[in-house]
């Protein structure tokens, strides 16, 4: 049997002691982050939480052999090219920062266009050159206009969903368009005994008071159709009660102190019309 590298039993055992010592433990992803934007928002966040790159199987290894409740469940997400964050501050608040430190950045060749990517019709700053060669060959209609090189027409270059090839990666870049966002994207966040996936944690307070706010719409058109009474909706009923009695005294030809002026419209209508 081989024996593990001693630097890697050191590591996770440094690691399962700072994950049973910290009170959040989150598995981020930093695939595709170079590391100059990395630097950045590690500078940025720093003293709130810290963040350690490492290998997705040291972590796994550390997760189970930790002794916190339920916290081998991060195990699942910890795949890829992922770093650690520790931290005494709550999941969502982790979250939320991580979200606010996302920026664009211009497209390598690879990526997935978020948006469809539209070059509109403009007059650029490149002079006629090379550069008309590229444009035509990234499917961009381009011409000289004034000793410039301008784009003729609106031309989506790549849709939504798309691989942004090298070559247009390139365009965009010359046109100073910046179609990635890029940043610390959370998986998964572990706190007082639960795991807590990306996209529970991404749910916003107004999302949550318009969801509220539709199921009471939802509930209280329910009651008012099956009649069940409740506080809520009494003055709706009231009212329907009302129109309804109103409309059988119309019916009945029943007159009182309350709907005596409505005969009185109904008595002028009827004489004008006979006039």
């Amino acid at each position: 049997m081989i024996e593990p590298a001693q630097w890697k039993v050191d590591k996770v055992n440094a690691l399962t002691e700072e994950l049973n010592e910290s009170p959040v433990s989150a598995v981020i992803s930093i695939k595709g982050l170079r590391n100059k934007e990395f630097q950045k928002i590690r500078s940025d966040i720093r003293g709130k939480v810290k963040i350690e790159v490492l290998r997705a199987r040291l972590l796994r290894l550390a997760l189970q052999k930790s002794n916190k409740k339920n916290i081998a469940g991060m195990t699942e997400h910890a795949t890829g090219q992922i770093a650690l964050i520790t931290t005494s501050e709550t999941p969502k608040t982790v979250y939320d920062m991580l979200v606010s430190k996302r920026t664009k950045a211009a497209a390598r060749g690879g990526e997935i266009a978020e948006e469809d990517i539209i070059i509109e019709p403009k007059e650029t700053s490149f002079p006629p050159g090379p550069m008309i060669s590229v444009f035509q060959k990234a499917g961009i209609p381009a011409g000289i206009e004034k000793g410039k090189i301008v784009i003729k027409s609106e031309v989506t270059l790549v849709k939504k969903g798309e691989v942004i090839s090298k070559e247009k990666a390139q365009v965009l870049e010359k046109l100073e368009i910046l179609p990635v966002t890029v940043g610390l994207e959370m998986i998964a966040a572990y706190s007082d005994g639960l795991v807590y996936s990306r996209d529970a944690l991404s749910i916003t307070i107004e999302q949550i008071v318009s969801d509220m706010a539709g199921a009471f719409l939802k509930a209280k058109a329910l009651a008012l159709k099956a009649d069940f009474l409740v506080p809520e909706i009494m003055p709706e009923l009231l009212s329907k009660a009302y129109l309804q009695a109103q409309g059988l005294a119309l019916a009945a030809n029943f007159v009182d102190e309350k709907n005596i002026d409505i005969f009185i419209r109904k008595a002028v209508i009827n004489a004008t019309t006979l006039n």
